[in-house]
This record gives structure tokens, sequence and C-alpha cells, in this order.
């Protein structure tokens, strides 16, 4: 078993039964230096749904394959509405850390099932990616939905960090630091109160420069379902002249049921 990958796998319930309603999230699609990208495979059901965890390849911007990993080495069962999610840490299949650049993941989640591509660069201060899709289902019947995000900021290990969101990125805000890639707007607004969309969105960064705390606790409203809407984070160091040290990518999230 490879051990460039870690696994964090949950609601491993009962033997699996099928894996064709399972979605792919892979991220952050911007990945700083020294951290990981993030593959999680959404059970979207209320059933439970099989797959044979840690089919990566990856290629680099000119379509050569810099990683691959083809064995199936773990069976994950996913109990409904749960997910199972592994990392790989931007190294090649020698071990040596990759260069910045755009790169292309392809990952499946069986043998004879169809892959799916994600395009993601290596580079910047600061990623972050919701590990699984944004359901309004909890893994147990009238419970929200608790899938977290993932920041990172290797360089900025112990920081306080700020999670936001917008309802869309096209302009984008100045800062001090860069354009944060939110637009000013009524959710913007709402997401600048601690906790006033997602759970846990003001904290600190653990000594890797990452923090897993933060969540989107979706009631089952089905008339969220189809909204679209997106998340950064901020960095912040109070005793610097710019209190923002760094701006993550922003990631697109559609609620689904």
């Amino acid at each position: 078993m490879r051990r460039h990958f870690a696994r964090l796998s949950f609601l491993v319930l009962a033997p699996a039964l099928a894996h064709a309603q399972l979605r792919p999230v892979v991220g952050p699609e911007r990945v700083p230096l020294g951290g990981q990208l993030s593959i999680t495979f959404s059970n979207d059901t209320n059933l439970f749904q099989g797959t044979s965890a840690s089919w990566l390849v990856v290629r680099n911007a000119n379509g050569q394959t810099v990683y691959s990993d083809t064995n199936f080495e773990i069976s994950v069962t996913i109990g409904p509405y749960g997910s199972s999610t592994f990392y790989w840490n931007l190294v090649d299949d020698q071990g040596q850390p990759l260069p910045p650049g755009r790169y292309t993941a392809e990952t499946k989640v069986d043998f004879g099932a169809p892959s799916s591509f994600h395009d993601f660069r290596i580079g910047g201060a600061a990623g972050l990616v919701l590990e699984g899709t944004a359901n309004i289902n909890g893994p147990f019947p009238g419970t929200p939905s608790q899938r977290n995000f993932y920041l990172q900021a290797p360089s900025a290990p112990g920081a306080l960090y700020f999670l936001l969101a917008a309802a869309t990125d096209t302009v984008g805000i100045a800062t001090c630091a860069g354009t944060l890639p939110l637009d000013f707007d009524a959710l913007l607004l709402q997401s600048l109160a601690p906790d006033g969309v997602f759970a846990s969105s003001v904290g600190t960064l653990n000594g890797l420069g990452r923090s897993k705390a933060p969540t989107f606790p979706l009631p089952p409203i089905a008339s969220l379902v189809g909204i679209r809407l997106e998340a950064a984070f901020i960095v912040l160091d109070p005793l610097q002249p710019c209190a923002i040290t760094h701006i993550s990518n922003a990631h697109s999230l559609e609620i689904f049921d």
C-alpha cells in the first residue's frame, strides 16, 4: 500500500450494494505547496454504496502521467449520506514533490466504472475544499448535514482563519493582500458574523496549517436544493500592517438532496 495516502473513512456500515450514486469531490482547485489534494466520494442517497478507494492518476499540463496508483486496495461501504475521503501529498511516483503548475486528477470508484477528471493547480498559499457535496440530508433521518471543509495554509501554522460565503465570485473584493474571490452581497454580510453561514467559521489552523473544523450544517429543507454559493477563507494576523496574510481559492457549492 502506498504510504503517500492517508485515509479517512466513516459510516462504514455494511457490505456494498452499489456505487452508481457516488459523487466525487476533488480539491482544492488551488493546492498550496506543502498541502494535500483531497478526494472524496459522497453518497447522496439513502442506500448503502460501495467503493474501492484510492484509484488515482495525475497528469501534468502536457498530458504526461506524473503519479499513478491504479490498485484498488481498500473496499469501503458508505452509509446513507456518508462519504469516504483519501489524500494525495503532491508527489510523483518516486515520492518527490511536484513543481507548481496545472494538473489533472483522474479518479474512479471501481474497476469498470467511468473516470471523472478534475483540473487543479499546485501553487499559492491557501486552499479550500468541502469534503463531499453540500447535501441537506444528514447521516441519520432528520439530522442536518455535517460535511466538513478542509482549509490549508501550510505556511501559517497556528494562525487565525475566517471562512466566508457569497452568492457569486464574479468581481471579487480588493484587499491589501490581493483579491478576495467573493462578491460583496447579502450572503457575504451574513457570513461576517461568526457561524453566520458555516459552523466554526472562525478558528485557528493546526500545527500543519490545516483545519477541518468548519462545517456546512444544512437543514433538511427541500427549497434549499439547487442553490449555488461560493466559499473562501482568509488567514489573519492582526499584528501585521496588512492583517490579511493569505487568501484561498473560491470553492463553488451546489446544494443537493
